[in-house]
């Protein structure tokens, strides 16, 4: 309507311009044309600029503003300019015919002299129209800035409009949504008690068809019960008959029990003399396995006195190690005397001991032939053994020469090297100045070299021995590990044998028992067979005597008998419908128990949900405290990360810190060196200068200065030093006089213990105990080292050293001599023969033995009537298992049913939370499409109403006299009372007209023009689409999955009838219908 009213108003001013143009003359249009476009041009230009300045700024920059506005009114070109011209034209053809009527009236009075006159007047009349078209254009432009000013309060209020309406349709849905949620909460409380009453529904239907079934099952046992009774009368005259024929079997039965009863007796006695020589037969094995256990304890002992031989041979070194130690030639003669005749004791006590060796081997030859091919194999590995142990006897004496020789070679050395320190002392005495080694000195000092090289290869020799007999004894052991296992395999072979032997015996005595029993009962049977056949011919000769005289009488009683039969019958069956009715009332009792229990298990499932959601809430708890944990082990990570690098700084500050400390250390050893060669003159020899220089190394607790004062202060350091070195030393000997006691203590406690466990402990004690002085042995060693190693500090202070060393002979000599008396000791006791400890041991074994044979027979027979007892309560439990079994097969087949049952109300409830989310999804996509259609109106009115405006100012020759004004005042009241309102109601007002840079291109105005049309004219189809688009997801909203997704029970129209009301918290209360 609005395209087709502009139309007209276009070609009626069209008309009103043809018109104006046939009326014009072309006089004045010439002059119209020549003058103006000169000078009359610039004047009214001027003119026009003095007009604007007088202006008011606020219209200029309302046309400035709204300048595209301007543009949008100019729709094709200069159809514009001539309908903004129109009025304008209309008042000057009025002008121009009162001058003509006015120069007819005049042009006889006027005279033309030269043709300069009128002109000129020409000219003044077009330059005040031209004034006057100027002030005609101020005039229309200064309507177009009130016109788009009136657009731009007309656009906010529309978008004041769109606002309100956003803001009401964000409350619609709100509320839509929160009633949409009500009515599905509802729907799903629906659901479930549907599900409820359908579960409960489909049990009571189950209930009842199990009472059908067991009433009729009771029914179908009535009839077999009275079909029962009637045979068992019958039965009963029968078994009363023959009752008598078994009585005199079974008499003859009970006569056959008792000579079975004692024939069973003989058999056990005759069992229990076989166990009694099975039991003999098994102690004489174990005797025999505890004298190889005597031959392998005795073996043991033997190689323990072989490792105190081995551990004198240590204390003999080691005593040697002392003598080459000391200076005084007189101690080192006694004590090489007194090891001289430890020497000889101990190959006295090895000499008995090779005897005792040899009659062990005698014994065990002995024995060994009467176990067979096992005995002689260790037969040979002994020998092999005893070959390598006099191999080692040859080697160690070897030893002790060699250690004899070293040993005078190591005194003669100390008197050359005596010697030579007092030649020393004279020569520094007679020539202070001159200072170092001599020649001879060289020379002792590398034969020192050689021989302490010598001592180590000896030392090295040694311990290799030492490993291989190591070597020995484990071989030892594992062939006697091999042997017990051998034993034992023969042992559990021969009770193999016994039980096999038993066996058979038993299964023949069985059998034979069985062949007799059988035999019997045919017998039996014959004589039964005979004895009905004999009994049977009597009856029939009776009956047909008796049939002929006693037919009456039979008739007469049978039918009395059936009359009473019939009465019984009828109480009988009265009974029985009694039962039932009892039956059918427990029933319903029980009908009504399932009912209540199935309500309470309705509200036990609310219980549930309700603590489902209270377990959730935790579970969500339980989420924020993990996380919250994770920050804090991420910042404890980072502590962690922190303290590191600053640790790892610590330890780059303590390493540089070290090799200060050992370049300081270097440094003042440097200043000791250079300080000793001064004060040796003052001191002494040069041993002590040697043990000086040597001293530093080893005390790393004394704090040195960086800078001395004087060489006084020096020397009095040096000396403060030597003094804590010295009592350093002191500790240290003090220290090892005390382990050295203990160590001795324990050797000896060690020793004594072994006389006592080779009496009563096995062979793997004694392998423990081995290991245990083999430690000891290690720990010795190191303590010799040790003493090696603190030889040095003995130079200083000899007399100390002597008394030391005095000390420790003697407390080394008394406890070898006592574990050596012992071990004689032990010899002579082993050699006659069993102890009698041992031999009492085995007499009480003995006797343990027969009492645990006597309570394993009684055991036996009771363990034999428990297990008859037992079979009995099997079969009874048989028959309760099956009962059990039919029970648990119907609970399983009613959980079935139940799980069935909840898995679909689990899908079911998940299809709900699918929709729930998809109608989510599809409300937001409403809300999207229904802000875009109100855009588009937005769109679309703001459009209009500038084409409505274009048309007002297009003809205002249109409207009447006096609209103009009331309308724009109409149009200007209406405005404000829309602000006022929208005011009032909107929270925020988005300002639309923001002031523009400058003025856009003639072009862009065109281009907004022409696609003012097109978009006006598009705007229909779009409208069309998102409308569709609402209706599809209003559809889709109502029916959410369609009808597949809905449950199988709630049909194909999932539409439960309910109420529901709100209350004051937006809380549903539910009413099913």
């Amino acid at each position: 309507m609005a395209d087709q009213s502009r139309q007209i108003k276009l070609a009626a001013a069209k008309k009103k311009l043809k018109e104006f143009q046939q009326k014009s003359s072309p006089t004045s249009v010439g002059v119209e044309k020549g003058g103006g476009g000169g000078g009359g041009g610039g004047g009214a230009g001027a003119k026009k600029k003095r007009k604007v300045k007088g202006l008011n700024q606020h219209d200029a920059s309302s046309t400035g503003r709204n300048s595209p506005d301007n543009d949008y009114t100019d729709t094709n070109g200069n159809g514009s300019l001539t309908e903004e011209k129109r009025p304008l034209s209309s008042t000057e053809s009025l002008r121009q015919l009162s001058q003509q009527l006015n120069g007819l009236v005049s042009g006889s009075s006027a005279a033309y002299v030269n043709g300069d006159s009128p002109p000129a007047m020409g000219e003044r009349e077009l330059e005040g129209r031209n004034q006057e078209l100027s002030a005609a254009l101020e005039s229309s432009n200064l309507t177009n800035s009130q016109l788009n000013t009136k657009l731009d309060q007309l656009a906010q209020q529309s978008q004041v409009l769109s606002e309100q309406l956003q803001k009401e349709r964000k409350e619609f849905d709100q509320k839509s949504s929160k009633e949409q949620g009500a009515m599905r909460e509802q729907l799903q409380v629906h659901i479930q008690t549907i599900g409820i009453l359908v579960s409960e529904k489909s049990e009571l239907q189950t209930a009842l068809q199990y009472t059908q079934h067991a009433a009729r099952q009771k029914a179908a046992e009535a009839e077999d019960l009275n079909n029962r009774l009637q045979g068992t009368k019958q039965r009963v005259s029968e078994l009363e008959r023959t009752l008598s024929s078994v009585s005199t079997q079974q008499k003859q039965f009970e006569k056959q029990n008792k000579e079975f009863e004692k024939e069973r007796d003989s058999l056990r006695l005759e069992v229990f003399r076989l166990n009694n020589l099975s039991e003999e037969s098994k102690q004489q094995g174990s005797e025999l396995s505890e004298q190889i256990k005597l031959r392998t304890q005795e073996n043991g002992a033997m190689r323990l006195e072989l490792e105190d031989l081995r551990k004198r041979l240590e204390i003999a070194d080691l005593m040697l190690q002392q003598c080459s130690s000391q200076s005084d030639p007189s101690n080192a003669t006694q004590q090489v005397q007194l090891l001289l005749g430890e020497k000889q004791q101990l190959e006295a006590h090895n000499h008995q001991l090779m005897e005792s060796i040899s009659q062990l081997q005698t014994e065990r030859d002995c024995y060994a032939e009467q176990i067979q091919e096992e005995g002689r194999v260790w037969k040979d590995k002994t020998e092999q053994l005893l070959t390598q142990v006099s191999l080692v006897a040859e080697e160690r004496d070897r030893n002790i020469n060699r250690v004899q020789d070293l040993e005078a070679s190591i005194t003669e050395l100390q008197h050359a090297a005596a010697l030579l320190s007092q030649e020393r002392e004279a020569q520094d005495n007679a020539e202070p100045q001159s200072s170092g080694p001599s020649e001879s000195e060289v020379a002792l000092q590398e034969a020192l070299n050689a021989l302490h090289q010598e001592k180590h290869a000896l030392t090295a020799q040694y311990q290799a021995q030492l490993r291989d007999n190591e070597q020995l004894s484990r071989m030892c052991t594992e062939q006697e590990t091999r042997l017990g296992e051998l034993e034992r395999q023969l042992e559990s072979q021969v009770q193999e044998d016994g039980d096999r032997r038993r066996m058979l015996e038993d299964v023949q005595s069985d059998k034979a028992t069985i062949s007799r029993a059988l035999t019997q009962n045919r017998t039996l049977k014959d004589q039964l067979a005979e004895l009905q056949n004999g009994f049977v011919k009597l009856t029939n000769e009776n009956m047909e005597l008796t049939d002929a005289i006693q037919t009456e009488q039979h008739v007469k009683k049978e039918l009395a008998r059936r009359m009473g039969e019939l009465q019984e019958e009828l109480h009988n069956f009265k009974e029985q419908l009694e039962l039932k009715s009892q039956d059918t009332q427990g029933l319903m009792e029980q009908r009504d128990q399932v009912a209540a229990q199935l309500q309470q298990y309705c509200a036990g499932y609310q219980t549930l949900v309700s603590e489902r959601e209270q377990i959730h809430h935790q579970y969500l708890k339980q989420i924020q405290l993990m996380d919250r944990l994770q920050h804090d082990e991420s910042q404890g990570r980072m502590h962690l990360e922190i303290s590191q690098n600053q640790l790892k700084q610590a330890q780059d500050y303590l390493d540089l810190l070290v090799k200060d400390n050992e370049h300081l250390k270097t440094e003042v050893k440097d200043l000791l060196n250079s300080s000793a060669l001064g004060s040796a003159r003052d001191q002494g020899d040069g041993v002590e200068s040697q043990s000086m220089q040597e001293s530093p190394e080893q005390s790393t607790s004394i704090v040195i200065p960086e800078d001395f004062e004087s060489k006084k202060d020096m020397e009095e350091f040096i000396r403060g030093a030597l003094t804590r070195v010295e009592a350093e030393r002191d500790e240290a000997r003090r220290q090892l006089e005390e382990e050295h006691r203990h160590h001795m203590a324990a050797r000896h406690q060690a020793s004594m213990a072994l006389s006592l466990e080779q009496q009563h402990h096995s062979h793997t004690d004694v392998h423990d105990h081995d290991h245990h002085h083999e430690h000891d042995h290690e720990h010795h060693h190191d303590h010799d080292h040790d003493h090696d190693h603190h030889q040095d500090h003995d130079h200083d202070h000899p007399h100390d050293h002597d008394h030391h060393h005095e000390h420790d002979h003697h407390h080394e000599h008394d406890p070898s001599q006592d574990p050596h008396s012992h071990c004689e000791h032990g010899h002579e006791h082993s050699e006659g023969g069993v102890p009698v400890e041992v031999h009492q041991a085995l007499q009480a074994a003995m006797e343990k033995l027969q009492q645990r044979f006597t309570s394993l027979i009684r055991e036996k027979a009771d363990l034999k009537d428990r297990v008859e007892e037992l079979e009995h309560r099997c079969i009874q439990l048989s028959g309760e298992t099956d009962t059990i079994g039919e029970y648990i097969a119907l609970y399983q087949s009613q959980r079935a049913i139940m799980k069935q049952k909840h898995q679909e109300k689990e899908h079911y409830i998940s299809m709900l939370a699918q929709d729930k989310e998809e109608m989510k999804a599809k409300l937001a996509e409403l809300q999207g499409l229904v802000m875009r259609l109100v855009s588009e109106r937005n769109d679309w009115y703001s459009r209009y109403t500038a084409a409505v405006a274009g048309a007002g100012s297009v003809n205002p020759d249109l409207l009447p006299v006096g609209e103009d004004l009331t309308h724009q005042e109409h149009q200007a009241h209406s405005h404000t009372h829309l602000n006022a309102d929208s005011g009032a109601e909107a929270m925020e007002v988005i300002p639309l007209s923001e002031p523009t840079p400058g003025l856009e291109s003639p072009s862009s105005q065109a281009q907004s023009s022409g696609t003012s049309q097109t978009d006006s004219k598009s705007l229909g189809p779009k409208e069309d689409g998102t409308a569709q688009q609402i209706m599809q997801l209003l559809q889709e909203i109502q029916n959410p999955q369609g009808v597949l997704g809905s449950p199988p029970f709630l049909g194909e129209n999932p539409c439960i009838p309910f109420f529901y009301r709100p209350d004051e918290q937006d809380e549903v209360k539910i009413l099913v219908v």
